[in-house]
C-alpha cells in the first residue's frame, strides 16, 4: 500500500470496507500509469483482484473493463482528466468470465504540484441493467421486476400530460411520496423541486435531454441532481433513463450516501466527522448502551453544546423525558433488524434549555469483524416545522382572537361528550349561552380595536370564572357557550350564571376610556331539558333571548 495510503486511520478504513459499495482514490501519472492511494475491500472483491496483485501493478484496473466497453470509459475518463469534472460512467466489469455492470462516479481533488486525485464509488448495477434487458418481454414481468429492483425506478408515459405509469417500493422509500402524490411528471417537479426558479431549470435540462434521446439513441445519460423529499431533506440523485415503445424508464440513483464518502476521503484525518460536513445535521455514534461515542463539531451551531461535552453521556441526558420511549425502541429497531431505520422525532434540550424538535436517521454500526458495536445517524432540526404544525393545528381548534375553542371545536367536544352521556350513569350537565348587549354599538362608536380588545377582556375574565373542568367556547362574533360538567340543580346554575355575570360586567378602562358591558346569560341543564346537545343549544338560547327581552343583562333559566 502506498504512503499516501497510510494517511488513513484504521478506524476509517474499516468504515470504508463496511459501506456497500466500492470506495477508492486514485492519481493519473503524467506517463498515464495509475497510482492507487486507496481502494476498500468491496472495489476489489467487485473487481476479483488482490490489494497486493493491485499495488504491484495498478494496470489491472484496467484489465477487468469489459473488452467492448474500454475504450468508452478511458474516453470519458479523458474528457473528465482535462476539464477537472467529476467523472460519472456505466459499463461492465469481466471477472472470471462472468460480466458485471457497475456505475462508477469520481469527484476530482487538486494535489500539490498540479496533481489530481480522483476519489470515487462504484456500485453494482447489474439487476438495474438486467431489468432494462428484460423490458421488451411483458409489462407484467416488468413491474415485478421494477418492484423488487434495490434502485429507485418509474415508469412514465410519453406524449400527453407525461403519466406517471408505476413507480417501485424502492422510490418511494427513497423519497417518501405516496402513488397518489406522483401522478404526472408536472407533479413530479413540484415536488422535488420546490423552488420554481430551480424546477424551471431542471424542467427545461430534463426536456431538452428527453427530446435529444428520443431523436437519438434512446437514452437520457445520467444527469446529478439535487432532490427533495417529503420528509424535508434532501438527496442527491443521479438520474438516467431509457425510452422505448412509448414509455420512459427514468432510473434514481442515490448517490447521498456516495457524496458522504467522498467529503470522507477529502477530509479523513478528521475521524467520524469525514462522514459529512452539513450545517443542518448533526452526526453522531452511540455504543450498544446509548452511550454517544463521536458527535460531529456542528453540534455546538445546533445546540450549543461542544462535542467533548457530551461524549460518553447516554443520550437521556439530552432527549425529553417524555421521549425517551421512543428513542430507546427506535435504538433497539435498528439493532434487531441490523439495517436503517429513520424518521424518529423527538425532542432534545439546547444549551440554553429550550427544547428543539429532531428527526433523525440511523444504522448499525460493525467492528472489523463485523460484530454490532453501536450505531451511527444524523439528526436534523425540524423545529421550524414542528412550531407550523402545532400552529395550524391550534388555528383550526381555538379562536384566533381570544383564544377560546372555535365553534367547530367546541361543538366537537359537546359531541364527544353526548357519547359519554349514552352510558348508564351518564354525568349531569349544564349550558349557559352568552350574548353580549349591544356589542355593535361598542364597534361602531369606538372601532374594532376596541370591540376586539373588549371581547379579548372578557373572554378571559369568562374562563377565569369556570371551573378547569367546564368548557368554554366562542361560537360567534359576540356570542359564547359555557358547559358546567356535573351541574345538575337549578340553584347551583343559576348561581354560577350570576357570579359569571358579575365578573363579566365589571368596568373596562381602555386608555382614557371607559366602558361597562353587559351581558344576557341563557341556562339549559340535561337534567330538565333532555340530553340531545341541539335541544340543550336551543333551550339556552331561548332563556338568553327571554332576558333580552326583559331589558338585557341577567340570567335566566330555560323552561
Amino acid at each position: 500500500m502506498t504512503t499516501q495510503t497510510a494517511q488513513l486511520s484504521v478506524g476509517t478504513q474499516a468504515l470504508f470496507d463496511r459501506l456497500p459499495v466500492g470506495t477508492y482514490a486514485v492519481e493519473v501519472q503524467p506517463d498515464g500509469r495509475l497510482l492507487f492511494h486507496y481502494v476498500s475491500d468491496r472495489w476489489l472483491q467487485m473487481c476479483g483482484l488482490a490489494r497486493d496483485a493491485l499495488m504491484a501493478d495498478p494496470g489491472l484496473a484496467l484489465d477487468v473493463i469489459h473488452p467492448d466497453d474500454r475504450d468508452a470509459m478511458l474516453q470519458a475518463n479523458l474528457v473528465a482528466l482535462e476539464t477537472q469534472q467529476p467523472f460519472h460512467w456505466e459499463g461492465r466489469l469481466q471477472v472470471q468470465e462472468r460480466d458485471t455492470w457497475v456505475a462508477i462516479s469520481s469527484n476530482p481533488r487538486r494535489l500539490e504540484e498540479n496533481r489530481t486525485l480522483w476519489e470515487g464509488v462504484m456500485i453494482d448495477i447489474s439487476a438495474y441493467k438486467k431489468l432494462e434487458s428484460d423490458l421488451r418481454d411483458s409489462q407484467a414481468s416488468l413491474q415485478r421486476l421494477l418492484e423488487h429492483l434495490p434502485i429507485a425506478t418509474s415508469v412514465v408515459e410519453l406524449g400527453g400530460e407525461g403519466r406517471v405509469l408505476f413507480s417501485n417500493a424502492q422510490f418511494h422509500r427513497t423519497f417518501g411520496y405516496t402513488p397518489e402524490e406522483v401522478p404526472t411528471v408536472e407533479a413530479w417537479f413540484a415536488l422535488a423541486y420546490p423552488d420554481p426558479g430551480h424546477r424551471a431549470a431542471v424542467r427545461a435540462l430534463w426536456y431538452a435531454a428527453q427530446q435529444k434521446a428520443m431523436a437519438g439513441p434512446g437514452q437520457i445519460e445520467p444527469m446529478e441532481f439535487k432532490i427533495a423529499c417529503k420528509d424535508g431533506t434532501v438527496r442527491d440523485v443521479v438520474v438516467s433513463a431509457t425510452i422505448d415503445e412509448g414509455v420512459m424508464i427514468v432510473s434514481f440513483q442515490d448517490i447521498t450516501q456516495q457524496k458522504r464518502t467522498q467529503a470522507e476521503l477529502r477530509l479523513s484525518e478528521h475521524k467520524f466527522r469525514t462522514l459529512v460536513e452539513d450545517a443542518y445535521a448533526v452526526i453522531y455514534t452511540l455504543n450498544l448502551e446509548g452511550e454517544f461515542q463521536y458527535l460531529s463539531p456542528n453540534l455546538f451551531t445546533l445546540l450549543g453544546y461542544a462535542p467533548e461535552e457530551l461524549s460518553g453521556l447516554h443520550f437521556a441526558n439530552i432527549v425529553h423525558p417524555d421521549d425517551m420511549a421512543h428513542c430507546k425502541a427506535f435504538m433497539q429497531r435498528v439493532y434487531a433488524s441490523n439495517t436503517r431505520q429513520g424518521n424518529l422525532e423527538y425532542r432534545v434540550r439546547h444549551r440554553n434549555g429550550e427544547w428543539h424538535w429532531h428527526v433523525t436517521n440511523a444504522s448499525p454500526l460493525h467492528d472489523v469483524d463485523g460484530q454490532l458495536i453501536g450505531m451511527i445517524g444524523n439528526a436534523h432540526d425540524i423545529s421550524e416545522r414542528k412550531a407550523r404544525e402545532t400552529r395550524m393545528s391550534r388555528q383550526a381548534t381555538y379562536d384566533e382572537l381570544t383564544g377560546l375553542l372555535n365553534r367547530a371545536a367546541f361543538f366537537e367536544r359537546l359531541d364527544q361528550l353526548a357519547s359519554v352521556t349514552q352510558a348508564e350513569n351518564p354525568p349531569s350537565i349544564g349550558l349557559m349561552f352568552i350574548d353580549l348587549d349591544n356589542f355593535k354599538q361598542i364597534n361602531d362608536t369606538h372601532g374594532h380595536a376596541a370591540g376586539d380588545r373588549v371581547l379579548q377582556i372578557l373572554a378571559a375574565r369568562l374562563q377565569s370564572a369556570l371551573r378547569s373542568s367546564d368548557l368554554c367556547g366562542r361560537i360567534g362574533g359576540d356570542e359564547f357557550l359555557s358547559l358546567l360538567y356535573g351541574v345538575s340543580d337549578a340553584d347551583t346554575a343559576t348561581r354560577i350564571a350570576v357570579q359569571v355575570l358579575q365578573q363579566l360586567v365589571e368596568p373596562i378602562t381602555l386608555g382614557e376610556l371607559s366602558l361597562l358591558p353587559s351581558c344576557s346569560i341563557g341556562i339549559a341543564l340535561s337534567s330538565r331539558h333532555g340530553r340531545e346537545i341541539s335541544e340543550l343549544v336551543r333551550h339556552a338560547d331561548e332563556a338568553m333571548y327571554r332576558v333580552k327581552q326583559s331589558g338585557r343583562n341577567g340570567v335566566c333559566l330555560a323552561e
